[in-house]
């Protein structure tokens, strides 16, 4: 059964992490495609992305095929998910382009203005605190970069619309539609 981490967010650990793994797989691989072709269109060479809620490491696995140049970090509260994205990321070569830490998106293990864009795809309707969670991503993110939050239409919090909004200037805030068949099931919030 998924358990209740800090201050009651959902992590999922033993076979609901290895569910989720294969789930993934089978199901969300064209989203992360579409995430990484989207992000990766403006994210400059050489630039570091931080995968918030990396869960088995789908995102940075498309990452690391693409862009050879991308370096970077992806977190997740699950020490088993984190073990799923090593897993992953060493049968695609890639364990050393990109660090994996064991932290949840409210509370970023990173120095301020570590990254060039801040992902999360599928996990913002996990986060405990979403003004939290929005302000730890925009304080690890360079300036010109930009926060992008793919989740689930109908599930993905409001309060991540409204937070990004609180705390990024007037106009730098969009929802650019996600692109191909991942649209139909799939929000996205891009900041900076």
């Amino acid at each position: 059964m998924p358990d209740r981490g800090q201050r009651d967010r959902m992590v999922l650990v033993g076979a609901h992490a290895a569910w989720y793994d294969r789930l993934t797989t089978r199901v969300a691989s064209l989203l992360y495609r579409a995430a990484a072709g989207q992000v990766l269109d403006e994210l400059a060479r050489g630039g570091r992305l931080l995968d918030v809620g990396t869960g088995p490491g789908q995102l940075l696995v498309e990452v690391a095929r693409r862009r050879t140049d991308v370096t970077g970090a992806g977190i997740d509260p699950s020490a088993d998910m984190i073990g799923h994205a090593r897993r992953r990321l060493a049968a695609a070569a890639a364990d050393d382009r990109f660090d994996l830490q064991i932290a949840g998106a409210e509370d970023l293990p990173f120095a301020d203005a570590s990254f060039d864009a801040v992902v999360s795809t599928l996990s913002s309707h996990h986060w405990a605190d979403p003004a939290a969670a929005v302000g730890e991503q925009a304080r690890v993110l360079r300036p010109g970069g930009q926060l992008w939050v793919f989740d689930l239409r109908g599930v993905a919090p409001s309060a991540v619309a409204r937070e990004l909004t609180a705390r990024f200037p007037a106009g730098a805030v969009s929802r650019p539609r996600v692109h191909g068949p991942a649209s139909v099931l799939i929000r996205c919030h891009r900041a900076g």
